[in-house]
């Protein structure tokens, strides 16, 4: 698996001509982040109040980034943060697939004290090695981190593309690009609605990568949740 991952990694000379910045987001709370409830694809919530509150703070944050495009997941806690984005800095929205949240099956929609309960054992290994993780009745984590993946390598980013997907997808791509063993994903910093920043480089017809900072969250003063509180 690391040998398909390593060329993600910009090692090479640089083309200034090519060099791309990435602004990837996570999205702002959801009312089921608030309220400790596993997501997924299926349990689509809204923003919760302080969430419409980080778009918000995001969205000023970013008013002067001269963002071209935004690239967001399709469902609403993505889309409601990337539409508020949008709003303010006054550019397109294009929707993709490729990074939807994992589909978590069984998870989706109950409570992580409910999963812990009853679905112990996966529990314990999706924060120990989620790369060997299948979800009852729903993604194999490895097939997240593969589409992931797949968006990375065959993407034509414009400078300054803003990305506002989700958890899973964002520690995905960061493993990615700094060959971080997947199963250390969960040592990688990352809040709601924070701001990651990523250099992309485009060499023989090849996307490389490098991440220049992660969690950056001082747009957030007094708008921080505790994310331990959330399912992930």
């Amino acid at each position: 698996m690391e040998e398909d991952f390593v060329n993600l990694i910009d090692t090479e000379k640089k083309d200034s001509t090519s060099l791309r910045r990435l602004i990837v987001v996570r999205h702002g709370e959801s009312v089921a982040n608030k309220q400790g409830i596993y997501q997924g694809q299926t349990f689509d919530t809204d923003l919760s109040e302080l969430g419409i509150k980080q778009a918000r703070a995001l969205a000023k944050r970013l008013k002067s980034s001269d963002i071209i495009k935004i690239i967001t997941s399709p469902l609403k806690r993505t889309f409601q943060t990337a539409q508020t984005v949008a709003n303010e800095v006054g550019c397109e929205i294009e929707v993709n697939e490729m990074i939807i949240e994992t589909n978590h099956g069984k998870w989706e929609g109950k409570h992580k004290d409910w999963i812990k309960k009853n679905f112990l054992p996966i529990y314990e290994l999706w924060h120990s090695k989620p790369s060997e993780v299948i979800f009852p009745e729903g993604e194999a984590f490895i097939d997240t981190v593969k589409r992931t993946l797949n968006f990375l390598e065959n993407t034509n980013f414009e400078s300054n593309s803003l990305i506002v997907t989700h958890d899973n997808i964002i520690r995905a791509m960061i493993s990615l690009i700094s060959n971080l063993d997947i199963d250390k994903m969960w040592e990688i910093p990352l809040e709601t609605a924070s701001v990651n920043f990523i250099e992309v480089n485009m060499i023989n017809r090849k996307n490389l990568f490098r991440v220049l900072k992660l969690n950056d969250l001082d747009h957030l003063v007094g708008l921080r949740n505790n994310i331990k509180f959330h399912a992930l």
